[in-house]
């Protein structure tokens, strides 16, 4: 048992370089790309679930945060809701690009997310265009949601509080020296202590994971668990979505996870993380005052995210 708790940990190690790599590189990405989601014609027109789709790839769970507030505010339609919830994979790209021999297992499981966030999106918006239109309100010019953070951070208020301070330091030697040690600790705060916090957090999800697994595997033996795994791959589906309804990112690193080690199969973890739109859920259920059409939202994701895996397997197994 002791060697079983050495590799669990040893096999954490290994990946925490690569993933705080990856964090670093994802606060670039959203610091770059996205500082603020304004609620702008393209979010209202025929393109919206397809911008949906890609903004939810980027792996952040914020940008679901953000579609559900703005869905409550009536600013886009549910279709877009729905493409930026299927898309969004939350921890479970930085995991799989951490080890270079899962790296490609990512690829279509990408594709497939984007796939079905085009399919339910623009589905939904086809079946209830007349209700999305009445229920779209116009927004003002100024308004704009902010993207925040799996740990609360929010992304683009950092850099425009610097640019202000050193605009009005620029007269005194003192204050400019002021602007400039605050401005450095914010990027230290923006790409160092932010993705050291998250994967330090997502790296004890990681070991709790490798702990279980190694203990199951101790007691049960890998060929039994192996047996197990390809004798209930339909069921895998239905287990998987209703672990990645949990309203945290150890969902998303638990699918992830199983999927790189090849405990879980590809139509499992398509499923588990189509219905795992990080807190994108528990938000909606706070802002939405519509319960009834937030429990239809819930159980449309869910249901989607069964239907959509158990395809991928069928397909597979008829192969």
């Amino acid at each position: 048992m002791t060697e079983v708790l050495l590799d669990a940990l040893i096999d954490t190690l290994k990946l925490m370089p690569l993933l705080l790599v990856a964090h670093v590189l994802i606060e670039v990405l959203e610091h770059a790309a996205i500082g603020k989601i304004r609620t702008e014609k393209a979010l209202k027109g025929p393109w919206a679930p397809l911008i949906g789709s890609g903004v939810g790839l980027l792996p952040q769970c914020g940008f679901s945060v953000v579609a559900a507030k703005m869905y409550a505010g009536r600013h886009i339609t549910l279709g877009t809701l729905f493409a930026v919830f299927v898309a969004t994979s939350d921890e479970a790209i930085p995991i799989l690009l951490s080890n270079p021999e899962t790296a490609y297992k990512l690829v279509p499981l990408l594709i497939l997310k984007f796939s079905a966030a085009l399919v339910l999106g623009y589905g939904t918006s086809l079946i209830l265009s007349r209700r999305e239109k009445k229920r779209l309100t116009e927004s003002g010019a100024d308004e704009h949601f902010r993207v925040k953070g799996c740990h609360g951070h929010e992304l683009g208020e950092q850099g425009e509080h610097a640019e202000h301070s050193g605009d009005s330091a620029a007269a005194d030697g003192r204050d400019a020296v002021a602007a400039k040690k605050k401005k450095i600790g914010q990027y230290l705060d923006r790409y160092l202590w932010h993705p050291l916090l998250h994967t330090l957090t997502v790296s004890l999800y990681i070991l709790a994971l490798n702990v279980a697994l190694g203990i199951i595997i101790y007691y049960v033996t890998e060929e039994r668990l192996v047996a197990f795994m390809e004798n209930s791959r339909l069921l895998q589906p239905l287990l998987a979505s209703v672990v990645g309804l949990i309203p945290n990112c150890a969902s998303s690193v638990a699918i992830a996870g199983l999927y790189a080690r090849g405990a879980l199969s590809l139509g499992g973890a398509c499923a588990g993380l189509i219905v795992n739109a990080g807190l994108g859920l528990a938000v909606l259920f706070k802002e939405n005052k519509n319960v009834k059409e937030n429990i239809a939202v819930f159980a449309t994701l869910f249901a989607f995210s069964v239907l959509i895996g158990t395809v991928v397997e069928l397909v597979f197994l008829a192969v």
